[in-house]
């Protein structure tokens, strides 16, 4: 059988395959592994795959449909219960065999509420496929914690997502690159890890400032949203958001510098979701642009003041903060080393209170608050992010 199972890193591999070996959740054995199954990780750089190799993969390598026999979502895969989840497991289901399925982890109805991961009823609700009382449905249940998914009478509806792009479109703009830049050093390998890098990183990034939205705007309070600074992933970010049906994105803009790399400049992002956000979506060259619009009600920087001197710094958060409606959110996220989480909190404590969101999964750190998981090293991670607020997504109310 080929069976494979998808880690968020290497370090993980171990604590991933107990979960589904240990029988734990899954008694009966019901979807226990085989012992000859392959490990995937979005960060690897082996994408020459032999099953036998004894290697770990790059999961974004294309498999062919009806292919697989089974595909394990680890413990510590930061799959979010979101449009860009939904449409990378119902494109899971398209690789595996007739009788083949995608095997997830889930949470109970409240956990699962605090992390936004996967819970029963939310995957029926958006994969079920009966037909009145007929058909049969995408979701088998096994054990607690643990489900199956498989095509049912029919396939899912496709969710709008970004990840629909990037999994239908991702080899035709590494073509297309390699095609128009004959002159450049970077390699089809390069361009595939550094195009599917950054879509993996706005996974998990727009998951969470939608849930921070949704926790200050709710589902349906309208929300005029722009992603600022130089960051490459900015219109991911502002697409992904805006393709939410979760937040009301009235309309976003975001920046985008002129120094973009090609393979992450969203013009074949924007015409390939062209219908879906009619014209929602506008993006600027430089912050006064970008900031020219009506007031706003979130602005986000990330990963984009580690390269700017102090004073650049504050100069970009006041014109950010003074550019905000009543009661607007500023959210900025960084994972550079350079920038301390001291640093950060003192630029933007003269706001105001600030609250934290953790960067691992979409839920807001408090005090002496600890986040559950199933993985144990995740656990401790969030234990240890809460109390040094390192790479954490700070959030300051107008």
């Amino acid at each position: 059988m080929t069976d494979l199972v998808f880690h968020k890193a290497e370090k993980y591999i171990k604590e991933d395959l107990e979960y589904y070996f240990s029988g734990e959740r899954d008694i009966h054995s019901q979807v226990k592994p085989g012992q000859d199954i392959y490990s995937f990780t979005p960060d690897s750089t082996h994408l020459n795959i032999d099953y036998k190799d004894g290697k770990v993969g790059n999961f974004f390598l294309p498999f062919a449909p009806g292919s697989l026999d089974r595909i394990y979502i680890g413990i510590s895969f930061p799959l979010f219960a979101n449009s860009w989840g939904a449409a990378f497991l119902r494109h899971l289901m398209t690789l595996v065999k007739p009788d083949g399925c995608v095997v997830l982890p889930v949470y109970p109805e409240m956990q699962a509420s605090e992390k936004n991961f996967w819970a029963r009823s939310i995957l029926e609700n958006i994969f079920i496929s009966r037909s009145r009382w007929k058909g049969m449905s995408n979701i088998w249940a096994e054990n607690d914690g643990v489900m199956s998914m498989r095509i049912g009478r029919k396939s899912p509806p496709e969710i709008d997502s970004t990840a629909n792009f990037l999994l239908r479109q991702g080899s035709q703009v590494i073509v297309k690159q390699l095609i128009c830049e004959l002159k450049t050093e970077l390699s089809a390998n390069d361009y595939f890890l550094n195009l599917h890098q950054s879509h993996w990183i706005n996974m998990a990034t727009s998951a969470i400032i939608e849930r921070i939205i949704q926790d200050h705007f709710g589902r349906k309070g309208s929300v005029h949203f722009c992603a600022l600074g130089d960051n490459p992933n900015n219109g991911l970010l502002a697409t992904e958001l805006s393709l939410s049906p979760h937040i009301n994105i009235k309309d976003a803009v975001s920046q985008i510098t002129s120094t973009e790399p090609s393979i992450n400049h969203p013009d074949a992002l924007l015409a390939y979701h062209n219908r879906q956000l009619s014209n929602k979506l506008h993006l600027a060259h430089d912050e006064d642009t970008a900031l020219a619009s009506t007031e706003l009600n979130v602005i986000s920087l990330v990963n984009t003041l580690s390269d700017k001197t102090n004073d650049e710094q504050v100069t970009l958060i006041n014109k950010a903060w003074q550019k905000l409606a009543p009661n607007g959110l500023l959210i900025v996220h960084e994972t550079s080393s350079n920038l301390s989480p001291e640093h950060i909190k003192q630029q933007l404590s003269k706001l105001g209170p600030t609250k934290y969101y953790s960067s691992i999964v979409a839920s807001e750190h408090k005090a002496d608050v600890e986040i559950s998981h199933y993985s144990l090293l995740i656990e401790e991670e969030l234990r240890e992010e809460n109390k040094n607020k390192a790479g954490v997504f700070w959030v300051v109310q107008n």
